[in-house]
């Protein structure tokens, strides 16, 4: 065999070995999707229990927000990471932490498919959602069709994102 045609095999065969590693070096990010989504409604949530938390009557309403908390939810009502996904506040008063019964107060309408991070294929689709424990998690599609939506608002609806 010539030193030409072996130095051929070497590399072909170093070349197969790398690609079989490229796909470990090269995994797609966990950024945007149901990371932002758990992110930007925890944001949300925090904004509305830190009102609730200094208003007199310890409660909150997404639709009468002050001019710091406008300005604060107009910057989270979309998001560059979470393309077209929409994030729905609740109509009802958010009280101060402990003082009512869990429920959802905002959930992302778009489900994603990345978290759980999945070694082969994707994780099912979920949606991400803050409750008014102060809690987030995600939510399985038939359990974000179960929820009652009319008491929902979409928060771009109240307070459009500004423009950078």
């Amino acid at each position: 065999m010539s030193q030409k045609r072996l130095l051929w095999l070497c590399l072909a065969a170093f070349f197969a070995a790398i690609s079989l590693f490229v796909p470990v070096w090269h995994q797609t990010s966990n950024c945007g999707g149901n990371s932002a989504a758990l992110s930007q409604v925890k944001q949300i949530e925090l904004i509305a229990h830190f009102a609730a938390a200094d208003a007199p009557d310890h409660s909150f309403r997404f639709n009468a927000a002050g001019p710091e908390e406008r300005e604060q939810l107009a910057h989270y009502a979309s998001s560059h990471w979470l393309g077209g996904a929409r994030f729905l506040v609740s109509r009802s008063s958010v009280e101060e932490k402990g003082r009512q019964p869990r429920h959802p107060i905002v959930v992302c309408n778009r489900p994603y498919r990345n978290v759980p991070r999945q070694w082969i294929g994707s994780a099912p689709p979920t949606h991400a959602v803050a409750y008014s424990d102060g809690s987030c998690e995600l939510i399985s599609t038939e359990e974000f069709a179960a929820l009652d939506l009319s008491k929902f608002t979409p928060l771009d609806e109240l307070y459009p994102p500004k423009s950078e």
